[in-house]
């Protein structure tokens, strides 16, 4: 930490530079200022207003800034913006283009289609309802925004930690596209493009498209360390858009777009970092390897027998090595089609969202890295959701009343599968899912002089929730290994094949939400505001989805009274905060500070099914586990030093504390009064700059980033396992671009994570069948591009 802090507070100019955002959602979101910093401007109220004039913590990237700091998805901008971890794959998930994302201590780290998202991801204002599917391309996005905090009033559930919102590009009424090619390492190769004109003159359109692919950077090794040549990590992503954009009317304008992904790539680059010879199922399998050569008593030698399951598979970090011999595909395709409609009313303006997305994902990985112990998980998910929003917003009262009213519906349905493929056993998981959730909203901006306004707004969602996992079945005692004369201890020990694990049924659970927000802002003048602000958030319930061993209910019971299921949580904020523009519009300086009582709070953990027994803690149940007190404070600013030197950086701060935990919760996790909330690292910070080395028509224009991001250690799920446990690191990116005269040209050439930082992106622990694998960060990697613009 005092390395970033030493950086940070080098000199009165740097202190001056604190932060994103900020930076350049400048250079394409509006005109430059008398040389001073460009204007940003925001939806972060559904309504378009300059970033300063917005009463809440918002961070907005321009295509240009996106493009300067080599953002290739939305996950990477966890390095630029503060209180924020974006993680580009979630625990478990096995890939998916799946994230865990928080906000201010406020996230989640499960991935099944039963469990919410804490943090809303929009693209161009669609809700995307599940983790599966929610890492986006950061491919010919005109903007990207970062709402911190609850925005439960205009985003609705599932915004409780904040917002990540992706704007795309809109069709263009004059002709103009570009094309782009990109190689580095890991024989990189990335083709990029969009074209964008009028069809008419009342209609245009904008087609863009893009296919990237890395090889993988984790080897997968035998036991003696030998490369198999087979690989983890790799990219392969073909996406593509359309937007239609047609005046209807002079007052009527209606865009249709589809959009779609296509990906074909290995598992994560994870690799096991713990491995428990005693857990119950590696315990059981030691104990059934012939002659007792795996059990403690044989002594070290056992660490040298390719058929033990012990430490001898367990690799460091930066070996970037696996022994995982098992399946490793994950292949998505998301589809997505949309229908806007805005009318201009006089003085109010309507608008009709019309959405519909599908998600398809087919995953299987090895979790243990052992040929012979061999333990691996699949994914079978289908999701569609669809969703409509009306939104009325306008003026009245001499333009000092401002208003947004609106209506939401969505509807899911989906189907996760989910084959558990043990060596000592092998059962089915999974289910279906049919929610619908209906809102209505308003927020009334109201400004009582040129200098204060007030803002109320309230938001009413009445949700259901469906569960039914029917598909739930114990298949069979196979023992899936080599192992010449294995007995498997655990055959029979749970049911007859056959059995079904949860009785099938749909199980349906409702909840009301009512979240207010209230603000007050005051321009001291044209360049200081403050503001205060008061607002709630919910995420919605969730269904465990895995059960096993079998629930059978005793006679007369209700399967309906004992299916486990987790209630909304809830969260109440409190902020103040400071924005300015100083020095002619040279320097922007924002602070916030804020308080958040967050009750309910969801969490998936291990526990025991059947109390102290054969199984242990292996069975992941969803379940309103906690409460939390978080408090913080974050400073962004940009700074325009030279007409040739622009910097720009960010410092979050977040305490997080754990503050009551149910009683199922301590039962499991006996210690869990010292646990740390997860995926919150105390400290956050960036600092970037961009030089402009020389700028002239005959000449061209030539600029250098770089940007260095650091944050403070933070473990990567509920039970606070040490393996688990990342310590504080930062990473170093750079690049140097050169555009030639005429601006039709540009090459560009960099490399990220400069120092060749290794460290946990996300992980998952089972203590019942003995394993922890950590997802490890991608290595230092350069590339080279070249860009033409017509």
């Amino acid at each position: 930490m005092k390395r970033g802090i030493g950086i940070l507070s080098a000199s009165a100019a740097t202190l001056a530079v604190f932060a994103p955002g900020a930076g350049h959602a400048q250079d394409a979101a509006g005109p430059v200022v008398a040389s001073g910093l460009e204007e940003i401007t925001v939806t972060a109220r559904r309504r378009a207003e300059n970033i300063q004039s917005a009463p809440l913590s918002v961070s907005a990237f321009s295509s240009a800034a996106l493009e300067e700091r080599n953002v290739q998805s939305s996950s990477d901008i966890t390095s630029f913006v503060p209180n924020v971890q974006f993680d580009s794959a979630a625990s478990e998930s096995g890939g998916g283009a799946s994230s865990q994302i928080s906000i201010r201590g406020i996230g989640q780290t499960d991935y099944v289609l039963t469990v919410e998202p804490a943090v809303g991801v929009y693209l161009d204002g669609v809700y995307i309802g599940k983790s599966m599917g929610s890492l986006l391309d950061a491919v010919d996005i005109d903007r990207l925004e970062v709402l911190r905090g609850p925005q439960g009033t205009l985003f609705g559930k599932n915004t409780i930690g904040g917002a990540i919102q992706l704007i795309s590009k809109r069709p263009t009424d004059t002709l103009e596209g570009y094309g782009e090619l990109t190689s580095g390492s890991y024989s990189r190769f990335d083709a990029k493009g969009a074209i964008s004109g009028p069809l008419s003159d009342t209609v245009r359109a904008r087609l863009s498209g893009a296919y990237q692919s890395r090889h993988g950077f984790v080897k997968r090794v035998t036991e003696t360390g030998q490369d198999t040549g087979d690989r983890q990590g790799n990219v392969d992503r073909l996406s593509g858009r359309l937007a239609i954009e047609a005046d209807l009317t002079s007052s009527l304008t209606a865009t249709l777009t589809f959009d779609g992904t296509r990906i074909r790539e290995q598992s994560p680059g994870q690799i096991l970092v713990k491995a428990d010879e005693g857990a119950a199922f590696s315990g059981a399998y030691n104990a059934g390897v012939p002659g007792g050569v795996c059990l403690p008593g044989a002594g070290a030698s056992r660490f040298a027998n390719p058929y033990c399951y012990n430490s001898q598979w367990v690799r460091p970090l930066k070996s970037l090595e696996t022994t995982n011999s098992g399946p490793n595909y994950a292949d998505t395709d998301v589809y997505g089609a949309g229908l806007n409609l805005e009318w201009k009313l006089g003085g109010a303006t309507l608008k009709s969202i019309t959405a519909w997305r599908k998600v398809k994902v087919d995953i299987a990985q090895d979790i243990t890295g052992s040929p012979h112990y061999l333990n691996f998980i699949e994914q079978h998910i289908k999701t569609e959701q669809f969703s409509q929003e009306f939104q009325l917003l306008g003026d009245l009262a001499d333009d000092k009343l401002h208003y947004v009213l609106g209506l939401y519906y969505l509807h899911e349905s989906g189907t996760q599968l989910f084959p558990v493929q043990l060596t000592l056993v092998q059962f089915l998981s999974g289910g279906k899912i049919r929610n619908d959730s209906y809102a209505g909203f308003g927020q009334v901006t109201y400004d009582l002089t040129d200098q204060f306004s007030i803002t109320g707004g309230l938001r009413y969602s009445d949700e259901t929730r469906r569960f039914n996992p029917g598909v739930q079945v114990l298949q069979g005692y196979a023992a899936q290994t080599d192992v010449p004369g294995f007995v498997n201890l655990f055959a029979g020990a749970v049911g007859p094949a056959g059995t079904p694990l949860f009785p099938a049924g749909w199980y349906s659970r409702g909840s009301k939400s009512t979240t207010p927000m209230v603000s007050a802002n005051y321009k001291f003048n044209r360049d200081v505001m403050a503001y205060a602000s008061f607002s709630k958030g919910f995420k919605g319930g969730g269904f465990t989805m895995r059960y096993f061993p079998p629930v059978i209910p005793a006679p007369g019971t209700d399967p309906n009274d004992i299916v486990s299921y987790a209630g909304p949580e809830k969260a109440t904020s409190y902020e103040v905060g400071l924005k300015t523009e100083l020095f002619d519009r040279r320097l922007r300086f924002n602070v916030a500070a804020f308080y958040t009582d967050y009750k309910d709070i969801q969490v998936t953990y291990n526990i025991d099914p059947d109390g102290p027994g054969p199984i242990g803690n292996f069975v992941p149940v969803l379940a309103n586990a906690a409460s939390a007190k978080i408090k913080g404070v974050e400073v962004e600013a940009s700074a325009r030093l030279a007409d040739w030197l622009r910097l720009d950086g960010s410092l979050g701060y977040t305490d997080a504390d754990y503050k009551g935990f149910s009683a199922q919760a301590l039962a499991n996790y006996p210690t869990a009064g010292s646990f740390r909330v997860p995926n919150t690292p105390k400290w956050t910070a960036n600092i970037g700059g961009t030089a402009t080395l020389f700028d002239s028509d005959d000449k061209g224009t030539a600029l250098v980033r770089v940007d260095y991001a650091y944050r403070s250690s933070q473990f990567k799920e509920f039970s606070n396992d040490p393996t688990l446990f990342q310590k504080g690191f930062g990473l170093l990116n750079a690049s140097l671009t050169y555009k030639l005269p005429g601006d039709h040209i540009e090459l560009s050439a960099g490399a990220t994570n400069i120092t060749d930082k290794t460290y946990i992106v996300s992980g998952v622990s089972n203590t019942g069948i003995g394993y922890t694998q950590a997802t490890v960060s991608r290595p230092r990697e350069w590339f080279v591009r070249a860009k033409y613009r017509l």
